[in-house]
């Protein structure tokens, strides 16, 4: 499990998270929704190491990431795959290298063995035979097909989205959406997504949590987030201007 206590964090004068509570479950889907810019991708990064809490703690497997070493931050990041918003791809790779990238820079395993990996992870997101392609000749749903590829293809426990479907058309964006639920079942994973997609969120999580103010202002599932009469998750799902978060955006 992932355990999330109490993290503060600043940028400056900017406080993003505000003593942010929030567990998620071995083998569960947890979508973490709120407005743009109010911390998600912190909140990614800041469960993966790459920003240290102020205050609070990460807790992974029952290990604190607090005060650990290097070394053993590098051991847990082995366990978590990331996919990145704008997928992240390195133009002058091919697919197979930007996929084998994590074995080619930390292991020594012969390029047949790393192909064989490549194949696999790109059959099991559908798609066969493009691993001599350059991002270049990828569509954009292609491309965030790669970038899952990447993310499980060192058999991590947990994957992290980082708005698994912007900047996709629906029908792409609703075949991501299956593929991430799809990939949750095959491979036994932990899943956490954020995201400002609400028809996203609703289909592929088991509990959806809204971040608001640098906490966690409602947690339960899609069909509570549906009825809750908190005025806050409702404005966000209406998609309305005018409310109490209002003069956020």
């Amino acid at each position: 499990m992932i355990g999330l206590k109490g993290l503060w964090i600043s940028f400056g004068d900017n406080e993003v998270l505000k003593g942010l509570d929030l567990n998620i479950e071995e083998g569960e889907t947890v979508v973490v929704i709120g407005q743009s810019g109010c911390g998600k991708s912190v909140l990614l990064k800041t469960i993966v190491g790459l920003i240290s809490p102020d205050e609070g703690e990460v807790i992974i497997d029952n290990i604190s990431l607090k005060n650990i070493s290097r070394r053993e931050l590098y051991e847990i990041r082995k366990k978590i795959g990331m996919v990145f918003q704008s997928s992240a791809l390195f133009d002058s790779l091919s697919v197979w290298e930007n996929i084998g990238l994590g074995f080619i820079e930390h292991f020594r395993m012969p390029r047949k063995e790393i192909m064989r990996i490549t194949r696999e992870k790109l059959m099991l997101v559908g798609l066969p035979d493009v691993e001599d392609k350059y991002p270049a000749e990828l569509s954009g749903g292609m491309k965030k097909r790669v970038g899952i590829a990447r993310a499980i293809a060192m058999d991590p426990d947990f994957v992290l989205y980082d708005e698994p479907t912007a900047g996709l058309d629906p029908i792409i964006a609703d075949r991501i959406n299956n593929l991430i639920i799809e990939l949750q079942k095959k491979l036994k994973i932990t899943t956490i997504a954020v995201t400002h997609d609400i028809i996203s969120a609703y289909k592929i999580a088991d509990r959806i949590a809204m971040l608001y103010d640098g906490k966690i202002i409602f947690d339960g599932t899609p069909e509570e987030v549906q009825s809750t009469d908190n005025p806050y998750v409702q404005q966000f799902i209406a998609g309305e201007g005018e409310g109490p978060i209002s003069g956020g955006i």
